[in-house]
């Protein structure tokens, strides 16, 4: 029986994926564990083993094409094996996993089956893969069909008819009308432009981040630091690094260890808000914020608490790399309970970054800058000065306690050699 090649479930947060190419051409050999196809989630770009060894064949997704997690994009047929289509032909919908739930609270049609309604606005809408392909070409809405399905899944039935249906019933969206009514205007003020297309990832970042500002209280507290102990203690902690060639730290490496540090110092700063409780992490996982082509991603430095400045150091070095590869695994960025953001590299001298939920803070790092400060006998000294400015979800994290974190983080920025001997004024375990 040949081996059924279906969309897999990579990412917690994924409910369909994008077929980006195949390796493999239908027809041609593959063995069990070579890389048959690529796809792009929201977050990243991976590969996909082929389950079985045999001859490709009846591949039914194409690349570009949007595949729910579990739908049938193609068969293996071991050798010998005779290559027929498989239940009639690859073009099936994929099998319901359970029986429609008889819901007494929706109406039923004359022949007894249950009515589903088109979904209501902001509603996700539930189609088979093939359905949504064909929908795709033949320009049909499915928030405007009523699917007749299992559980009001919208099949290819379902878009054939609304297909054929003379005046369309397919109501733009609002993406649609705003986009519509932005080009009207550029039109009318004869504005040249391109409209480049959103890929999921633009669209995930712009949905995550929406959400976050829209339901997530920020507010905002800042601080200087001095720079000038850290630069110092990085130079140092290099040179030693050279003469035995095992690579150097930089001072975001230092600044995520003492975010950790901080976060086992003030541990209820170290936590999520849950609806209706407060989820507190025992480990301090920092989200660093790495560009990558279309987007940005934001790989998670596990129990960095843990760890030392160097192995910090080589972990983000290897996250980046392959965040900026698309070759992330999905445990790979999630799971984070802090993140940072540095963009003092391009200059920018403060910022407030958007808070990346689940998380219920981001220490937004600008550009350290040479300036005069007062000396303890009043005279000016120069300095090298470093702002931040740090978000916090105001549901888990009050004014107090972020403030609390971020004097205890500047603490340790202004007292390297803390972070080396990983010494905060929490509990002795950081667990306070």
């Amino acid at each position: 029986m040949p081996t059924e090649v279906i969309m897999p479930k990579v990412d917690m947060d994924m409910d369909a994926g994008t077929i980006a190419a195949w390796h493999v051409q239908e027809g041609e050999q593959v063995e069990k564990g070579a890389a048959l196809f690529d796809i792009e989630t929201d977050k990243a770009a991976m590969e996909v083993e082929s389950p079985a060894s045999g001859a490709l064949h009846y591949v039914s997704a194409q690349p570009g094409d949007i595949v729910q997690i579990g739908g049938r994009v193609a068969w293996i047929f071991a050798e010998g094996e005779a290559v027929e289509p498989p239940e009639n032909g690859s073009q099936q919908e994929p099998a319901e996993t359970s029986a429609p739930k008889q819901d007494s609270g929706i109406p039923a049609t004359p022949n007894g089956a249950p009515k589903h309604l088109p979904a209501a606005a902001g509603e996700k809408t539930h189609a088979t893969p093939l359905a949504r392909r064909m929908a795709r070409t033949s320009g049909v809405d499915l928030s405007s069909i009523a699917g007749s399905g299992p559980r009001g899944r919208i099949t290819r039935k379902d878009v054939e008819a609304a297909a054929a249906t003379p005046v369309s019933t397919a109501a733009p969206t609002d993406a649609d009308r705003q986009a519509d009514a932005s080009r009207a205007r550029l039109d009318a003020l004869g504005i040249v432009y391109d409209a480049v297309g959103v890929d999921r990832m633009r669209a995930r970042i712009a949905e995550r981040l929406t959400t976050s500002k829209a339901t997530v209280p920020h507010f905002y507290l800042e601080a200087d630091c001095r720079l000038d102990k850290l630069l110092a203690f990085r130079k140092e902690v290099n040179e030693a690094l050279a003469a035995s060639d095992s690579g150097k730290i930089s001072i975001n490496d230092l600044l995520v260890k003492a975010s950790a540090l901080a976060l086992c110092a003030v541990p209820k700063a170290n936590a999520s808000w849950a609806g209706d409780e407060i989820l507190r992490y025992r480990d301090a996982n920092v989200s660093v914020a790495v560009s990558v082509d279309g987007g940005l991603m934001t790989p998670v430095v596990r129990q960095a608490q843990t760890k030392s400045i160097l192995a910090i150091s080589r972990e983000i070095a290897d996250l980046a790399e392959r965040a900026k590869k698309g070759k992330l695994a999905s445990h790979d960025y999630q799971g984070g309970s802090f993140s940072i953001s540095n963009l003092g590299m391009f200059g920018v001298k403060a910022f407030s970054a958007i808070i990346n939920p689940p998380e219920s803070m981001i220490l937004a790092v600008g550009k350290a800058n040479r300036q005069f400060v007062e000396a303890d006998d009043g005279s000016p000294v120069a300095a090298t000065i470093l702002s931040v400015r740090l978000s916090c979800d105001h549901r888990v994290v009050d004014g107090v306690l972020g403030a609390q974190w971020l004097s205890e983080w500047q603490r340790l920025v202004e007292n390297p050699f803390l972070l080396a001997l990983g010494e905060t004024q929490g509990s002795p375990d950081g667990r306070a």
